[in-house]
């Protein structure tokens, strides 16, 4: 479902993601872990289409990002933020935020799709006249989750989703996430500090450090510690 061969990502004279490749099969969980600055969430965003400056190749489920229009892509992959309260409009209810993306792409019956959609997350479709700040902080996570779901994508990629949650509550969002990727046969692509998250959810994970890949993991090489590159020991002992 997605094929990344050779990204380099530049933000001016900077190097944000140097030479990386990966893919992820239909259907899978794929991590990306390292410290702050090391280009996980700037490969996302990429992927998205929101960094202009870079080069290599990226497809999603076959077609090259770079010859696909913005409105195909976006019906193909959608990105979950870390901040459910910057994600959201504070002006919007919550059920005008989920509609728009289907009201943007002129899909029939945005209205019925937004109650169907509030179900699939666990919230009552009352929830659809509610504003941002009268949520919860998982009410609102799940509100983006559903946004997501607008456009019926196969992909969705995940920038630290349970980050800026309780940690009561991001379990709760985990287990929503990996039951919609087993009903919906969603692909995942998860950037997470917590090593603990990606193991949970994830079937393989790149390590990053310095915009570059360290190396690459399956769950059982995780948690059974097969790791070959010393940053990725250090990263695991300090986690």
């Amino acid at each position: 479902m997605i094929q990344v061969d050779h990204l380099t990502v530049n933000f001016g004279p900077s190097v944000a993601v140097r030479d990386v490749s990966f893919s992820v099969a239909q259907g899978e969980s794929f991590g990306l872990v390292g410290e702050s600055g090391s280009g996980k969430s700037t490969i996302l965003r990429t992927i998205m289409g929101l960094n202009p400056d870079w080069s290599g190749s990226i497809k999603i489920d076959g077609q090259d990002t770079k010859s696909t229009s913005r409105t195909d892509l976006a019906r193909r992959a959608q990105m979950v933020f870390q901040d459910p309260y910057a994600s959201l409009h504070p002006r919007y209810v919550i059920g005008q935020a989920i509609a728009e993306p289907m009201r943007i792409n002129k899909l029939p019956d945005p209205e019925k799709r937004t109650v169907e959609l509030l179900d699939l997350i666990g919230l009552p479709g009352q929830f659809r006249f509610r504003f941002p700040h009268e949520l919860s902080g998982g009410q609102r996570q799940r509100v983006a989750i559903a946004r997501a779901l607008a456009l019926n994508p196969k992909i969705l990629l995940l920038d630290e989703p349970t980050s800026a949650l309780d940690v009561s509550i991001q379990a709760e969002i985990l287990n929503l996430l990996n039951q919609l990727r087993k009903e919906l046969g969603l692909t995942f692509v998860i950037v997470s500090h917590d090593l603990a998250v990606i193991s949970y959810m994830c079937d393989r994970l790149m390590v990053m450090r310095n915009a570059e890949a360290v190396e690459t993991l399956s769950r059982e090489q995780l948690r059974s510690r097969d790791i070959a590159q010393s940053y990725t020991r250090e990263l695991i002992a300090a986690s």
